[in-house]
């Protein structure tokens, strides 16, 4: 199979998750591309930009939207957007912060855009809103597992 560059940037995030201690299993979480199911209970999306340097920009057509709506409300059920940032960094945003920062119920299409000022966190605005504070780089993967 040939080797797609949205594999690759996919693959640096999953390759982090995979290696940490509390990591029992990956399966595809769904048929929608970037959709992944880490123990379990663990909903993950991932998108990513090639884009080399801060800031970073995401787009969420109206059915990405719905689709995180609808992982968000699952009962019993965690959900992250992993946004891969070209070969910098990876930030993950918890449902708290993605509620924060889109309109899950909006028929438009939205964006995020992730800033890193030098030797700074990630600072997340999106379509909705601002995240309520500086997300660590540190912070992937062991948010997914707290």
């Amino acid at each position: 199979m040939k080797i797609q560059e949205k594999d690759l940037y996919h693959g640096a995030a999953l390759t982090q998750i995979v290696e940490h201690d509390s990591f029992k299993a990956l399966n595809k979480g769904s048929e929608k591309y970037g959709h992944y199911l880490i123990n379990q209970n663990r909903n993950i999306f991932i998108k990513h930009t090639k884009n080399p340097e801060s800031p970073w920009s995401f787009t969420f057509q109206p059915d990405d939207l719905e689709f995180l709506r609808n992982l968000h409300e699952q009962e019993g059920a965690y959900l992250f957007l992993c946004l891969v940032c070209g070969s910098s960094t990876v930030c993950a945003l918890s449902g708290k912060e993605i509620k924060q920062i889109l309109d899950l119920c909006s028929k438009n299409v939205a964006w995020v855009k992730v800033e890193v000022p030098p030797h700074g966190q990630c600072h997340v605005k999106g379509s909705n809103g601002e995240a309520g504070k500086a997300i660590p780089h540190r912070a992937f993967p062991d948010k997914l597992f707290l």
